[in-house]
């Protein structure tokens, strides 16, 4: 795919210059609110931010006021800082890159089957007080600041850090007893009518009766549900309590009888039984690695935004 050039901050929305319904005598900034190396910031980009975090019911005292507003432009300055200098390393970020980052924000909202949450989705954008576009610039933004600490950024990590944090946290690898199981779902929701949830317990129960009898597991799932489901990994503290009591109950190849859950109804055969056990450092070497890693990338951002402070010239015009 084409690469794009660093995108530009997250483009403003039209908000009234005028005061806040909520703060008396608060008046809502005009023009710049700053600019960085000769780049004016909009105050359309404070104004947009201002009302995201304070919101149109929010009553906020007025000492407070100011050090929220600061917080703000210190937050838009960086951005800028960051952006000059994504354009100064020639970053750039291909649509691919981007779908990527997009399905990979999306994955945070599936459900114990893997299937996507629109609703879910929607709700936390609402919460968040964001379009689906200023979530896309967002990302955007991220994945090219991340690119920027990765060409610039001091990230290498030696085996003597890895094995010195896997010492240092014995708890960290202790592996709780689990279980995993293959299931055969009928789905139905708390709100579905009264014979939608007979059919699909009558359903679930069939393929209990069969699977009891000695048939073929895949054979039964799809034809009871037209679907064969990959296995579920599940320990006492899962978030599906009724599935994990019904798993732990099971001896391996053992089938449960029908479990309701707010999914609907579940058949469950378990495949494994895994005890309590500490992890070898071999295991885990690449999830330390994944963690240090994260940890140096901030670090790393911080003294890169730090040093592009440091160097640039920024003029800060809030009139409050």
């Amino acid at each position: 795919a084409p690469a794009t050039v660093a995108a530009e901050p997250a483009p403003a929305r039209v908000v009234a210059t005028t005061g806040h319904p909520n703060l008396p005598g608060f008046v809502r900034p005009s023009g710049p609110v700053a600019a960085v190396n000769g780049r004016p910031i909009a105050a359309s980009r404070f104004n947009a931010e201002f009302d995201r975090l304070i919101g149109t019911g929010a009553t906020v005292p007025r000492d407070r006021l100011k050090h929220i507003a600061r917080n703000i432009l210190g937050k838009l300055v960086e951005r800028e800082l960051r952006h000059q200098a994504i354009v100064k390393e020639n970053i750039s970020l291909t649509e691919a890159e981007f779908e990527a980052a997009y399905d990979e924000y999306r994955s945070r909202f599936v459900d114990v089957d893997g299937r996507f949450n629109e609703e879910q989705f929607s709700a936390n954008l609402e919460r968040s007080k964001m379009s689906l576009d200023d979530l896309k610039t967002q990302i955007r933004e991220q994945r090219l600041a991340r690119k920027l600490v990765d060409k610039i950024g001091k990230l290498e990590l030696s085996s003597a850090e890895a094995r010195a944090f896997y010492d240092n946290n014995p708890s960290a690898w202790v592996e709780n007893e689990s279980r995993d199981v293959r299931p055969i779902v009928q789905r139905v929701g708390p709100e579905a009518p009264a014979s939608d949830k007979q059919a699909a317990q009558a359903k679930a129960e069939e393929a209990w009766a069969a699977l009891s009898k000695g048939e073929d597991f895949e054979r039964v799932s799809k034809r009871v549900s037209n679907t064969v489901l990959a296995p579920i990994h599940l320990t006492r503290s899962s978030a599906e309590q009724e599935l994990a009591r019904a798993a732990f109950k099971l001896k391996v190849g053992e089938v449960s009888k029908p479990v309701q859950t707010r999914w609907g109804w579940y058949v469950l055969r378990l495949i494994e039984k895994n005890d309590q056990r500490v992890r070898s450092f071999d295991e885990v070497d690449e999830e330390i690695r994944k963690t240090l890693r994260a940890r140096k990338f901030y670090l790393e951002d911080r003294r890169i935004v730090q040093e592009l402070r440091q160097a640039a010239t920024v003029e800060e015009k809030l009139p409050f």
